[in-house]
């Protein structure tokens, strides 16, 4: 867990606080300052508050279910910072509840603050000195909570297989799809592949969309075709490989580094999900705390050099830690879409479980399986079985007709050139079909994909480089591997078809094939090897420790708040001043009937409502000078009654005749945007 800190980080962190907050805590819980001070003492004074047992015990009873959520994350999350807090409760609680939220923990002296001396950013932490005794309430349980299934799921479910992906790869081979230039697939295609595959537009969508961006696919005219040799490359990976690459592809093009970091979030995310399951916001915040586990783990190291690449490494991992609401959020829908992930039920609340679908935890070894039926009008039934390597050499030559549970193809006329057009003979698609089919092959498939070859090369157009040599040098290319390579063809007694695409530069071949008595070509092309796919890892369950945790208790909390606020009544104090009393107890602040002292509680306003003007003019500008954030609310455009609340760190402010404007700076994305102080309904400064 990240809660290991010393107790000098967390006198640093107080020592570097701005003297208006430095004082304040020191007052709050230490009394009036008497002058002369010295700073290392004050500092060494509140420690020993906090030592104190019965503070101790206080500050850490008077913990609520929020507060030990907060913490929990904070010593999960590597580097926690108030961006990546914020996107871990994603639909949880609101920006502005945690930024609130955590303002109210550094000053409860629960969490302080640790700047990064080379990427400046601030990371949260427990405080050590309390440390031992808030530990037993943390657990990871306490954030990724294991659901209760309330209703099971009836409904059949899709799960994406080789079969199907082999389907949609036959209608690629013998159709094409035309696509938009942002890859949607366009309607007209839609249409026609409605009839292949009935109520799957969408799933074929998100693969067409991974195939393009894992380059399976190249544009061939106005139509996508399949990229076969890059196809072999792909299929060779493990099964699991597959589906990640093809998640995370669905979702984005990454660069190959993003690529392979992606689909190992995916991989570690789907094999850390517990039998029971997960609900689809537990499953991001599983997603957000693995992608900083398996990524941003590296410790920190002495020397300054190494301290520098360390910040490099945390800007890094903050790529895992600041995407929890676009990327982990769009690549869960795609794994629910493609059926990567299976729903089986209900919570009591009615949210979604999810386990991970049985292509992660089925082990088949069915690399032999006969799974082709031909019948006599050379329709083929494929059943599930085999594993896609096996599967991509018969898509050269089955067409697909319809998809499903078996689906169904057929060997045409034109499906068998395309096979001729791969370089496959009759003799090796009767062989592919003897070695998966367990029955006999009909008589006429076989005489007819004879008479389709000899009528497919009786006459052959070829395109592309031919490459011609004396006699006296046959010998020397063909034994030649660098030029026999490339040979696709021999046309004739020293005059080959070459490989090479006739839009590619042929100079590097004739550079490194030896024949040096040729002449400069023109417009030759170099038939380029596919680069491989990013190596992955088997995927890891990350183990998070789940050490049995005790519960705050709640009604000791507040059976103390209320025994404060009786000790209110016997002071003598104005409303002001009881008001003022009345909001630190609420917060928390006051953990000892020792602090109701008016030495220890400054009066002072961090709030105004919409209607003071004055008072909403004095809290900007005194966060202006403070460099303090604040919570604005604010009505919606044209919906007066309809509000919404934004944090944001006020810059300057305009005062005009009749009205006056604020300029603040929005969190987190940093936009500038000006508001007029009248329309704002509430302020509130968020001094820690």
């Amino acid at each position: 867990m990240n809660c290991k800190t010393s107790v000098s980080d967390w006198q640093e962190s107080i020592s570097a606080l701005a003297d208006d907050k430095f004082f304040g805590i020191i007052r709050m819980y230490l009394g009036e300052i008497k002058t002369p001070y010295n700073k290392q003492r004050l500092i060494e004074q509140l420690a020993g508050f906090i030592k104190n047992e019965e503070n101790s015990n206080n500050l850490v009873n008077l913990l609520d279910e929020f507060d030990i959520k907060v913490i929990t994350a904070i010593c999960h999350i590597y580097n926690p910072t108030k961006q990546n807090i914020s996107d871990f409760f994603t639909g949880d609680y609101t920006m502005a509840e945690l930024y609130t939220e955590l303002s109210n923990l550094v000053q409860r002296l629960i969490l302080f603050t640790k700047k990064d001396p080379y990427s400046q950013k601030e990371f949260y932490y427990v405080n050590p000195l309390l440390w031992e005794k808030i530990e037993p309430y943390i657990g990871i349980q306490k954030i990724l909570v294991e659901p209760e299934l309330a209703k099971s799921n009836t409904k059949d479910v899709f799960s994406i297989n080789p079969n199907f992906i082999t389907a949609f790869i036959s209608y690629l081979n013998i159709y094409g799809c035309s696509c938009k230039s942002d890859g949607v697939i366009k309607k007209n295609t839609q249409g026609k592949l409605l009839d292949f595959f009935p109520g799957d537009l969408i799933r074929i969508q998100a693969l067409m969309t991974a195939f393009i961006n894992l380059n399976l696919v190249y544009e061939n005219g106005t139509k996508y075709a399949l990229d076969y040799e890059r196809f072999e490359l792909f299929a060779k990976l493990p099964s699991d490989f597959e589906y990640a690459f093809i998640c995370a592809a669905s979702c984005s093009r990454f660069s190959r580094e993003g690529l392979k970091k992606e689909a190992q979030l995916f991989l570690d995310c789907i094999y850390s999900i517990p039998k029971c399951g997960y609900t689809a916001k537990t499953i991001i915040k599983l997603a957000f705390l693995a992608g900083t586990f398996t990524f941003g783990s590296e410790s920190h190291a002495p020397s300054r050099f190494s301290q520098i690449l360390q910040s490099a490494r945390q800007e890094s991992s903050s790529f895992f830690t600041e995407q929890a609401g676009t990327i982990i959020e769009r690549m869960l829908d795609a794994a629910i879409n493609l059926g990567m992930l299976e729903l089986i039920g209900f919570d009591k609340n009615g949210e979604e479980i999810y386990v991970p679908s049985k292509i992660f935890t089925d082990n088949q070894n069915t690399l032999n399986a006969k799974v082709l039926n031909i019948d006599s009008a050379f329709t083929v039934s494929l059943l599930p079985g085999l594993e896609l390597e096996k599967l991509l050499p018969l898509t050269k030559f089955l067409s697909i007709k319809r998809y499903g549970v078996v689906s169904e193809f057929e060997i045409t006329r034109a499906s068998a050139s395309v096979a001729f057009d791969f370089g496959m003979t009759p003799e090796s698609i009767i062989k592919l079909l003897e070695e998966t089919t367990a029955y006999e092959i009909p008589q006429n498939l076989l005489m007819c994909i004879q008479d389709w070859y000899n009528t497919y090369a009786s006459a052959i157009i070829y395109h592309g480089y031919v490459l011609k040599v004396s006699e006296s040098n046959i010998a020397f290319v063909e034994n030649n591997p660098k030029i026999s390579r490339h040979i696709k063809e021999k046309l004739s007694k020293g005059i080959y078809l070459l490989d090479i695409p006739v839009n590619v530069s042929a100079q590097g071949f004739i550079e490194e094939s030896g024949l040096d008595f040729m002449g400069k070509v023109k417009s030759a092309g170099n038939g380029h090897e596919k680069i491989s796919f990013p190596a992955l890892r088997k995927g890891n369950s990350i183990h998070f420790e789940k050490p049995e945790v005790k519960e705050i208790k709640f009604n000791l909390a507040a059976a103390y708040i209320t025994k404060l606020k009786e000790k209110l009544k016997g002071l003598k104090i104005d409303e002001i001043q009881l008001s003022t009393l009345k909001d630190k107890i609420n917060q928390r602040v006051i953990i000892n009937e020792e602090q109701l002292s008016l030495t220890h509680i400054r009066t002072e306003i961090l709030e105004a409502e919409g209607t003071n003007y004055a008072g909403k003019v004095h809290l900007i500008e005194s966060a202006i000078n403070a460099e303090e954030n604040m919570e604005i609310i604010i009505p919606q455009f044209s919906k007066d009654n309809e509000y919404f609340t934004l944090i944001g760190k006020p810059l300057g402010i305009t005062k005009q005749t009749a009205d006056s404007i604020v300029r603040v700076e929005i969190l987190p994305d940093h936009n500038i945007e000006n508001f007029v102080v009248s329309r704002i309904t509430h302020l509130r400064r968020l001094r820690f």
